[in-house]
């Protein structure tokens, strides 16, 4: 019995050329008996129903809700860019920048744009990660170190990335 009161969507949206259903805030859904199908049609296509069938459909104004970022949102190629330079860093800054590569390397491994490795050589082995690009075939791993704790440097490396996340530095680094 409660099958029949259950509302389904129709497959196809606003057939009409130029219909702008996919990118309007407000739209109309109509609901049609007996099938119960739930049909949404931009406001043109809406007042031309209405204009065709004469009667007044079952309908009701719908509004898409804005989707909420929950915090800022990572430019991964910029990420994977920053990567590779800090890599090419000189001696002077080479302990920073491999704190810093480290933690970009943690960033770019949860989203899937690095990946862990098993280690080959005795080299990889004293590394505490070791990843490849997977859409690079045949890329020489890269072993990086964590930067210590005790150095204190680690109050210095966070406001640091936080500054080049923030764009402050990406387009230099």
């Amino acid at each position: 019995m409660l099958e029949q009161w259950k509302i389904h969507k129709a497959q196809a949206g606003c057939e009409k050329p130029g219909c702008t259903l996919a990118s309007d805030r407000e739209y109309f859904s109509v609901l049609e008996l007996p099938a119960c199908i739930r049909q949404d049609l931009c406001a043109t296509c809406f007042h031309s129903l209405q204009q065709e069938d004469g009667g007044e459909p079952i309908y009701w104004r719908a509004i898409r809700q804005e989707k909420v970022q929950d915090g800022p949102r990572l430019d991964l190629n910029s990420l994977r860019f920053l990567f590779d330079r800090l890599g090419e860093e000189d001696a002077q800054a080479a302990e920073t920048a491999a704190g810093l590569r480290y933690f970009v390397a943690l960033l770019l491994l949860r989203k899937r744009v690095l990946r862990m490795v098993d280690p080959q050589t005795s080299e990889q082995e004293a590394a505490d990660l070791l990843v490849v690009d997977p859409k690079i075939e045949g890329m020489e791993p890269v072993p990086l170190t964590a930067p210590s704790e005790e150095s204190g440097d680690l109050g210095q490396i966070r406001t640091e990335l936080v500054a080049l996340l923030d764009g402050e530095g990406v387009a230099e680094a």
